[in-house]
């Protein structure tokens, strides 16, 4: 609700509100909330100079409830009729009990709880005459109702313009038209007229004795002849609208000798029992105007007139007594400035009291505001506190820290809240306590422990003044709900186990200071969700339960005897009856392939295998859908960029088709390939082969991931299973690393930095590191890395030298095009094929040095671009990678653009930052468009010409100079090397700080401060000049932000009509996490379906909703683009399919359950030829990789057997290799 104000309050707005000049202020005095005062800036005047202070006077005919006395009766309803003398507007005040309200209990002296009524405005009544011209001058009626609940006064003040404007009163009294009046009657009325000129009282004094005789009828005094003389020289013909007005009705009648003449007659009111607007009302008011205008003539002019002026009482007294503020109770000493120009302080008007208010007036006003306007419950109580201190008040000075003691704090401590947290405090209101918290909780990871304690008192203050029980739990770091739980884990309320297994981990391992929180928090979620694996997390350290050996299997289904084979139909029986989903089910599908192993091994039940899968249950036909890619360790990122490279329908049907393109290792065959401007060997080339080729044996389709593990495309250290166990105390645990799609010493060229060392490339990533995710089988926090990194910038090396699932697609590209024959030979040697035409693009560098213009070509399969750490579209990122730079050491300018663009661009976004030695991960949004226009960073499009589209970039390039410059002051300008401060905020600090020195400083006056010795007085004028330049400097700073969107806004339509060669948006690589790690998933459109879906590992779903993948995320830790994929348009249909499937059945087979490609099969195919023996044992291993082949086994095994939605490859003979 809005703010409102007393009786005592709204009485001295009305002897003040002027409607004249309500345009001019800005505000309506009488209706909207005075504006909050702000000591920093200039006074403003409460009242507008131009304001009448009206000088009311009842009008006794037309008010209601008075007694002949003067006083006011016992009425239920009252109206006080009056006008002012000064300005003549009139003013009714009515105010009346509200019809059928209940339980009434008055507001007054007698009522303890409401001394006083307070007003709340509750809007104007319809009126007309509302247009531009007369909008000052139409009538009002504005309606108040008391606050109280048990009161039902209700007040309406209706205000109309005086009768008579200035132009009428000047055509009655201006002199000038007095004396052309005369005349005029001479020569109307000849010798008959009269000789001496009207003066000027004589028109205001006939005119009040014709519409008293009208109200007061005689017979023989209605008719007033024209030719009157005294009517003709006082009114003329001049007057004759006003005279109309005012009800005069001008007839043409036969005199006695038979002559017309003109004459007129009196108004004819109605009786006076009639109400609302009448003649009657009319004539009265005029009259009381008229009163006015007569007394506002000097004496020596009044002398003979018909009628003295007559007195009316003052208005004050009566609205005091009908609104019940007659005899409040006051202050000694101090009176209601309503009859001159002195003022009230701003806080009495804010509180809606006045200054004569004695201190239980002032609570009583304090509390109904702070009551009705929660919003501005600070700003109430910095009026209260300086008023307290300003009257010296006692009783208020013990109520403010009474409060103070409680929370509440003043608008100044608000706002120094809300600006220590980087919020404009205008925003406040729109501002949601989700923001507020995410904003502590990011300043808090960063900041010392003292710091942390102040940011904690600084939040306190915001969920006081909001009354969010959710910030004031924040800022206590108390842990005691399942909501409060999750907001520390900063995860949303439906986030998986695994994810908030992840969030404890990442929370601890640098901070082992937080353990005991975060594991207080952890228990607190387990027991709301009833997790056992949460719960085991806690006990073990593993998201799942020690690990059950056999005999634990066996006594789950209740079998006393390993030694007795077990029909499998039976265990699946038995697991049958547990509920999918349960934790006990889970235990027993463990146990259950514990036995299953077993019994493989005693009676060659089973195909013997390590582990046994978990079956998939499609939400979609298998036909229709594709098939998410199962986590087998960190490797979330490895399954993005195949989901990817899966819908490119070329590459799917190269590697499909691999045979026929393998290339010839004979030295004839490559003594001219090139990859990456490096000559390729045959070692290399078999190496690749053995990637990407067809090393399968004859029978291809028996092949599972079983033989050829997924993991294989990602390198490993050489070590046993033992060794590796997360068991092991000794065992390295995976290194959370950087796991962002970028790098930044191979990401701009490719072709020049790949292969200097042949072996290096073997795979898509070293033998020696790990994945570049977050650990997903988290170990306890107490584990430290085995070799960790000796110093801090070690570590920060190790993670920039970290792969990402750019890199791994760069290597996979490399390895394929290694192991393929080329179609082409390009510049320099290079090797021209599918590859190259898919995703390889040509950029021309142009270097303007002193002596001359240079030009550099080469080959990227990808757009590298940085968001600069604010929220940007993609146009604005690819402008700053292309456009106008400084060569590195003063040597030129530089630009690049494409000249000739790949028909699938990648494009990747660094999310990596270093910033003073420490990693930063940069979550800024990056706006995609569902088409992009490749037209400005190409080097001409069919509409423009290689020099127009030079022309548009030199016109964009000025723009952007011109936009570096201002970027560059708003830094300087925000820059202080205080955390949360800027320039203008650290100046407005320290004169507050400057003024308590002063004031202390004054304060102490005993001998022993004078004992010590003192620092410096700074001059008095410091700081006012310190506070005058944080102001200078604040407006500075918000110009700079306006020119800076609108310069933004001209740079993004410079190429606004360059929309010739169209590019779709095909796929996003997202990621969510931090420099630490994270998770990877990709978002994938499909062009042939038109919708959207999400490749989250295993899970692959429809995205229901775009904005999913398109909008910014509004969370603490949103997931992020990584990585977008832009189809050429005139090829997206052609060049993607997204879906692909063909599952193979028998006819008398059931339907299979759908099974993960990187996990073992339990079922058997009697129609396939049994594989030979094999020694898994003695498998050979390249760098941690067995000897087979790692893609093309990848994508030919969900043919058959996991449904993964791939083509089937040829059929091949026996004996061929």
């Amino acid at each position: 609700m809005a703010p409102g104000k007393t009786a005592p309050r709204l009485l001295q707005d009305l002897f003040t509100y002027d409607p004249r000049h309500e345009e001019r202020a800005g505000r309506n005095l009488l209706t909207s909330a005075p504006p909050q005062h702000d000591t920093q800036a200039p006074a403003v005047p409460a009242v507008p100079y131009r304001n009448c202070r009206h000088n009311l006077l009842v009008k006794q005919e037309q008010s209601l409830g008075l007694a002949p006395d003067g006083e006011l009766g016992l009425e239920s309803a009252y109206r006080i009729a009056s006008y002012c003398s000064t300005c003549r507007w009139h003013v009714d005040v009515l105010v009346q009990h509200q019809s059928g309200t209940a339980n009434i209990k008055s507001c007054g002296k007698g009522n303890q709880e409401y001394a006083l009524h307070h007003f709340l405005y509750h809007g104007e009544d319809d009126s007309n005459g509302s247009d531009r011209l007369d909008a000052q001058l139409r009538p009002r009626t504005y309606t108040f109702r008391c606050s109280a609940p048990e009161c039902a006064v209700e007040v309406r003040i209706s205000l109309r313009p005086p009768r008579f404007s200035d132009q009428d009163i000047d055509t009655l009294t201006n002199q000038a038209q007095l004396r052309r009046r005369l005349e005029a009657a001479k020569r109307i009325a000849g010798d008959r007229a009269d000789t001496v000129m009207a003066r000027r009282v004589d028109g205001p004094d006939y005119l009040n004795t014709y519409l008293q005789d009208s109200l007061n009828p005689t017979k023989g005094k209605a008719r007033i002849p024209l030719l009157n003389k005294k009517f003709l020289k006082t009114f003329g013909r001049d007057c004759d609208l006003i005279l109309k007005r005012l009800g005069f009705e001008n007839r043409q009648e036969e005199d006695e000798d038979g002559t017309l003449v003109e004459v007129w007659y009196l108004p004819k009111p109605e009786e006076p029992a009639t109400t609302g607007t009448t003649l009657r009302e009319t004539i009265e008011d005029a009259r009381y105007e008229l009163n006015s205008i007569i007394l506002d003539i000097p004496q020596s002019e009044r002398v003979n007139c018909r009628h003295q002026p007559f007195d009316c009482n003052p208005a004050r007294p009566y609205l005091e007594q009908a609104l019940a503020c007659a005899d409040y109770a006051k202050a000694q000493g101090r009176e209601t400035r309503n009859t001159n120009h002195e003022e009230d302080h701003p806080y009495y008007a804010s509180l809606g009291a006045v200054g004569d208010f004695d201190d239980a007036l002032i609570l009583f006003a304090f509390s109904r505001q702070c009551a009705l306007d929660i919003e501005n419950k600070s700003y109430y109580f910095e009026c209260l506190q300086d008023l307290a201190a300003g009257r010296k008040s006692e009783v208020l000075g013990m109520q403010v820290a009474m409060l103070a003691s409680k929370g509440v704090t003043t608008k100044r401590e608000t706002e120094r809240a809300y600006q220590y947290f980087g919020i404009d405090p205008t925003h406040a209101g729109v501002i949601s306590d989700d923001h507020i918290i995410g904003c502590f909780r990011s300043r808090l990871s960063d900041i010392s422990l003292i710091q942390a304690e102040e940011a904690r008192k600084q939040l306190r203050v915001l969920g006081d003044v909001r009354d969010s029980d959710r910030i004031r739990a924040e800022a206590s770091g108390s842990i005691e709900t399942y909501e409060q739980a999750m907001a520390w884990f900063e995860l949303e309320h439906g986030a998986a186990d695994d994810f908030v297994q992840t969030m404890y981990s990442l929370k601890t391992q640098d901070n082992p200071a937080e353990v005991e929180t975060a594991q207080k928090a952890l228990r607190v979620i387990a027991e709301h969700r009833q997790s056992e694996r949460l719960r085991n997390f806690l006990k073990f350290g593993t998201i799942s339960e020690p690990e059950m050996d056999l005999g634990d299997a066996y006594a789950a289904f209740n079998v006393a005897d390993r030694s007795v084979a077990l029909d499998p139909a039976v265990l699946e029986s038995v697991l049958s009856t547990y509920d999918i989903g349960s934790n006990e089910r889970e235990r027993m599908e463990r146990a259950c392939a514990l036995i299953q192993q077993d019994q493989s091994q005693r009676f060659d039940n089973q195909p013997s295998n390590s582990s046994m899968p978990v079956m998939r249950r499609n939400n979609y036909p298998l036909e229709t859908w594709p098939v998410g890619l199962r986590n087998i360790g960190n490797t979330c990122y490895l399954n993005s960029v195949l989901q990817f490279l899966f819908t490119i329908k070329p590459l799917r049907e190269l590697i499909l088709n691999c045979e026929h393109h393998m290339q010839d290792i004979s030295p004839e065959a490559l003594k001219d390939k090139k990859v990456g401007r490096i000559a390729v060997t045959a070692e290399r080339v078999v190496t690749a082969q053995k990637f990407y080729g067809p090393m399968l044996p004859p029978a291809a389709e028996l092949f599972t991931p079983a033989d050829v593990p997924a993991g294989s495309l990602i390198s490993v250290d050489d070590t046993s299973p033992a060794d590796s166990d997360m068991k092991d105390g000794d065992a390295e645990p995976i290194t959370p690393a950087d796991s962002v799609m970028d790098d930044d010493t191979t990401a701009r060229d490719h072709d020049s930095t790949k292969q200097s060392k042949p072996d290096d490339s073997d795979m898509p990533a070293p033998p020696t590191r790990p994945p570049p995710v977050p650990p997903r089988a988290d170990p306890k926090p107490a584990i430290k890395p085995a070799v960790p990194s000796s110093t801090k910038i070690g570590r920060i090396e190790e993670s920039a030298r970290q792969q990402d699932a750019a890199e791994v697609m760069a290597n996979i590209f490399d390895l394929i095009r290694c192991a393929i024959t080329g179609d082409t030979i390009l510049r320099e040697g290079e090797q021209g094929d599918a590859i190259k035409d898919l995703f390889f693009g040509e950029v021309t560098t142009v270097m303007e040095k002193p002596g001359g213009t240079e030009k550099a070509h080469e080959f990227r399969d990808h757009f590298l671009v940085a968001t600069g750490r604010r929220d940007r579209s993609l146009y604005a990122t690819l402008d700053e990678d292309f456009g106008l730079s400084e060569i590195e050491g003063g040597g030129g300018s530089r630009y690049d653009y494409v000249e000739r663009p790949a028909p699938i661009q990648i494009i990747n976004v660094k999310r990596l930052q270093f910033e003073k030695g420490e990693a930063i991960y940069d979550r800024s949004h990056v706006g995609l468009e569902k088409v992009m226009y490749l037209d400005r960073y190409l080097a001409q499009t069919p509409t423009l010409s290689e020099d127009q589209l030079l022309d548009l970039r030199k016109t964009q390039w000025a723009k952007q100079k011109q936009l570096r410059g201002l970027e560059a002051k708003r830094t300087k300008l925000q820059t202080t090397g205080l955390e949360g401060m800027n320039l203008p905020e650290c100046l407005e600090a320290t004169s507050d700080y400057i003024n308590s020195l002063m004031t202390e400083k004054s304060e102490e006056q005993s001998h022993e401060a004078a004992t010590l010795i003192s620092l410096p007085t700074p001059p008095p004028e410091l700081s006012d000049t310190l506070q005058n330049s944080a102001v200078d400097l604040a407006i500075e700073l918000s110009g700079i932000d306006a020119q800076i969107s609108s310069l933004e806004s001209e740079i993004d339509n410079v190429f606004r009509d360059c929309n010739s060669v169209p590019y779709r948006l095909h796929a996003i690589f997202t990621h969510r996490g931090d420099v630490k790690g994270g998770h990877y998933w990709i978002y994938i459109y499909d062009f042939q379906s038109n919708e959207w879906r999400s490749y989250n590992d295993e899970s692959v779903e429809k995205v229901v909703d775009e904005g999913e993948v398109l909008n910014k995320e509004d969370k603490i830790r949103p997931k992020v683009s990584a990585g977008v994929v832009y189809v050429r348009a005139d090829l997206a249909e052609q060049y993607t399919q997204a879906v692909c499937r063909k599952p193979e059945r028998t006819d008398h087979e059931e339907p299979k359950p759908d099974i993960e490609m990187q996990d073992f099969l339990v079922d058997s195919d009697d129609e396939m030829p049994a594989l030979e023996p094999v020694d898994m044992a003695n498998i050979p291993v390249i760098e941690g990789v067995e000897k087979a082949s790692c893609l093309v086994a990848t994508m030919h095994v969900g043919e058959k057997r996991s449904g993964s939605g791939m083509e089937s490859p040829p059929k091949r003979n026996k004996g061929v290799e």
